[in-house]
């Protein structure tokens, strides 16, 4: 790898061979319907030291994504490992005392009106005594095992759920965060480690959001009127704007909380977050 910006805005810091990839670098994909996303760790420094984003065309996306995982150099360097965040909606939570592996199907199609095929998984959160249970369309898997065999595949909602977990250890009270996607958003609500509350929202207008999180505080009885966000937001949005109209008080997620970027990836305008690594403007 070699230090530096590309056509394709990847940063990559300094040069490494295939023994030092293969002993301390992982690989974390994004997978969005309309959008692939990477990002390179260094698990020795514990540092992100790469990360790009290409758009996948809405007609063609199969086609776009068939042909990025043929030719992307980056994503056939030998990693120690390779981790899929599958990012969709169809995604539940199911506390361990009532989670059967045989009802994968079931919890998924009592939750939302899915109209394509695909495969269940199951991924048990120990800390959070629940399940994550998602779902995939077979094309997008079929591409996976054939480009990208051998790679774990997890859901970015689990992902962000242990982070916040880890974070509300430390945190008095109740904590509140909501994280934006295009079309819907994801809500949680911890209590010193415990998640009280998931759900994910779609919505058509503004107006919609600041319903359902308001709905959603009054129904656990959270005073506290104080939320973190992340996702596709910006200090413009029309989200933001009737959040604050109802909200005591907004903020990001915390930074001291993400991995470190070395200088060369050159202050993103938007924090480095994982999850969405195509979230910083490069």
């Amino acid at each position: 790898m070699e230090t530096g910006k590309n056509s394709q805005a990847t940063y990559s810091i300094g040069t490494t061979n295939v023994k030092e990839l293969q002993a301390s670098f992982s690989l974390i994909i994004e997978s969005e319907i309309d959008q692939f996303s990477y990002a390179i760790l260094d698990k020795k420094a514990n540092q992100c030291v790469g990360l790009s984003s290409f758009r996948l065309d809405g007609v063609n996306r199969r086609e776009d994504l068939k042909d990025l995982l043929s030719t992307n150099e980056v994503l056939n360097f030998p990693f120690s490992n390779r981790t899929i965040l599958l990012s969709n909606r169809e995604c539940v939570f199911i506390p361990e005392e009532i989670f059967a592996e045989e009802k994968n199907d079931f919890y998924i199609k009592s939750s939302f009106d899915v109209n394509y095929e695909g495969s269940c998984f199951s991924q048990k959160l120990a800390q959070l005594t629940n399940y994550c249970v998602f779902k995939a369309p077979s094309w997008l898997l079929n591409l996976y095992n054939e480009h990208l065999s051998g790679a774990s595949i997890v859901h970015s909602s689990a992902y962000l759920a242990e982070a916040l977990y880890r974070l509300s250890l430390r945190t008095e009270g109740i904590m509140t965060h909501v994280h934006f996607k295009k079309t819907f958003f994801e809500m949680y609500i911890f209590d010193q480690g415990k998640m009280l509350f998931y759900n994910s929202f779609s919505y058509q207008t503004s107006e919609d959001i600041a319903y359902f999180i308001m709905y959603a505080l009054t129904q656990w009885e959270v005073k506290d009127k104080a939320i973190s966000v992340s996702g596709v937001l910006d200090e413009e949005s029309d989200e933001l704007y009737w959040l604050r109209k109802y909200l005591q008080n907004i903020t990001v997620f915390p930074k001291t909380e993400l991995l470190s970027y070395p200088a060369a990836i050159e202050r993103p305008t938007a924090y480095l977050n994982l999850l969405n690594p195509s979230l910083c403007e490069l």
